[in-house]
């Protein structure tokens, strides 16, 4: 069931023409200690030096004035740097100058097509205009002009990939963005539904007729659907990968739903789906049901440890050990949450599953009141508003490792270890935040995107002192621009 498309190459956009400035060091690199035997020290493409290097790793390690050494994209040693320096040699040195370098953020879960719609809401005010014409009306030159510009963001904010679960009708389009940027993206089919009167039933301003008409209209035409970017994973190195996904939240049938899960078992790939973001429609479904709806999953056979639920705001407490037995993931959007709070049945347990060895991941969904590098702020604030807050190096984990487990990578990305890829960001070490007392809190919750030194990807530096250097910033902003401006104007809409 895979589409007839071209796979992307990997990093052609990333061999680009800018060159990065790199010092040399007098370290001596005949040093004792070589690996195999050998007097003189092994090449790699590049080294970073003179770092403060939170790894992420199982045990949290931190390696203070370290260095890590890679060799075609990736991590091939990890250490002090005089241990570096006596076993590598590379003519690409970068000096750290002190400040920290941590695994790029992965943001689990963002509808993308849709960042030039961050601030139209106001404007679809006492209209009857809805999201669901906006989206509906989007071509394949918005949404490439909307993932460009969301690209150009990440970058800046230290996040080195994302996730779109299925609300891309062109995923070719956004695909392209990852070479052009050199930016991990992970797409799915679009909205692979069999049920989409459920969404237009309990959330109608996000449809309308245009929109759903661009949906499947039966069980047949979904199956179809699925799986068909899964042709994205046949290259290991590629930028784009790919995974099954559902829109969820009763718009699947049980017999869907049973092809997805099959197929994500077969592939070996995560299966995603959105499942309880309003808590009232959650309750509504079990009072049908007759029975909480996760054991109504477990019942029959749908929750496995290729399962990653995404939202989850009502999550009771002896539910939590479900999660665990079968594996399940979750994403977590901190924004939704807080929107749930005050509402019937919100019971918001993220915490209390990542503590529980649930593998959780925080995701911004649609970034409407912050940019991305505040991710890790609202996820401190939802936290401490459920009464259970997170500490911060648990926030870090969750914006890295985290949701690199969500999509199934967290054996490539995620921390900083040796034979993971080399997505890694370095910090400046003289911004205002950056005491050195509290690194999870400097990095994963206050610290900015002014504070972003530079950016690597699978060893390639796309972000240098704060600029990205694969992008033109001017012309990928104003591009997304003119596309917000004429979808606006097709709508309907006026500033």
């Amino acid at each position: 069931m895979e589409a007839n498309s071209r796979p992307h190459e990997s990093f052609s956009a990333c061999r680009a023409s800018h060159k990065i400035g790199m010092i040399t060091m007098p370290f001596a690199t005949n040093a004792s200690g070589v690996p195999g035997g050998s007097n003189e020290p092994q090449r790699c493409d590049l080294i970073v030096h003179n770092a403060t290097i939170l790894t992420v790793d199982a045990n949290d390690r931190v390696v203070r004035t370290g260095a890590l050494a890679v060799r075609d994209g990736r991590i091939v040693a990890l250490d002090r740097q005089e241990k570096i320096f006596a076993s590598y040699a590379s003519d690409q040195l970068f000096d750290a100058a002190g400040g920290a370098v941590h695994p790029g953020f992965i943001d689990a879960h963002v509808h993308v097509s849709q960042y030039t719609a961050r601030s139209v809401l106001p404007l679809m005010e006492g209209t009857s205009v809805t999201m669901g014409h906006w989206k509906g009306g989007l071509t394949p030159e918005d949404e490439y002009a909307s993932a460009r510009l969301a690209a150009l963001d990440y970058l800046q904010c230290g996040y080195t990939g994302f996730v779109d679960p299925g609300t891309v009708f062109d995923p070719d389009a956004v695909a392209a963005v990852a070479d052009e940027a050199c930016v991990r993206i992970w797409l799915t089919d679009p909205y692979v539904a069999d049920g989409g009167e459920a969404l237009a039933a309990d959330l109608p301003e996000l449809v309308s007729e245009n929109f759903l008409a661009r949906w499947p209209r039966n069980t047949d035409e979904a199956l179809k659907r699925l799986g068909g970017q899964l042709f994205r994973n046949r290259n290991p190195n590629s930028l784009v990968k790919a995974f099954v996904g559902l829109y969820g939240e009763a718009t699947d049938s049980p017999e869907l739903y049973q092809a997805a899960l099959s197929l994500a078992r077969d592939r070996d790939v995560r299966f995603q789906e959105h499942l309880g973001y309003l808590p009232a429609f959650q309750l509504k479904r079990e009072k049908a049901l007759g029975q909480p709806l996760l054991r109504w999953f477990e019942e029959r056979g749908f929750l496995d440890s290729h399962v990653t639920f995404t939202h989850m705001n009502l999550v009771r407490e002896d539910e939590i050990s479900l999660f665990g037995k079968y594996g399940l993931r979750v994403v977590w959007c901190p924004w939704g949450q807080l929107q749930m709070f005050g509402k019937d049945g919100a019971q918001p347990r993220m915490v209390e599953l990542h503590r529980a060895g649930v593998k959780v991941g925080i995701a911004s969904d649609i970034p409407r009141v912050a940019d991305f590098d505040v991710l890790g702020s609202l996820a401190a604030s939802a936290a401490a508003a459920s009464g259970r807050s997170a500490m911060p190096r648990e926030i870090l984990r969750m914006r890295t490792l985290g949701a690199a487990a969500t999509i199934g990578a967290d054996g490539e990305l995620g921390s900083l270890e040796v034979g993971k890829r080399a997505d890694f960001v370095v910090r400046c070490p003289n911004a205002s935040v950056n005491f050195g007392f509290d690194p999870g809190l400097e990095l994963g919750v206050i610290g900015g995107r002014h504070t972003v030194k530079a950016v690597y990807v699978g060893g390639r530096q796309v972000v240098d002192g704060g600029k990205v250097v694969t992008l033109d910033e001017d012309a990928v902003i104003a591009a997304a621009h003119r596309s917000a401006r004429a979808l606006a104007s097709r709508t309907g809409l006026r500033a």
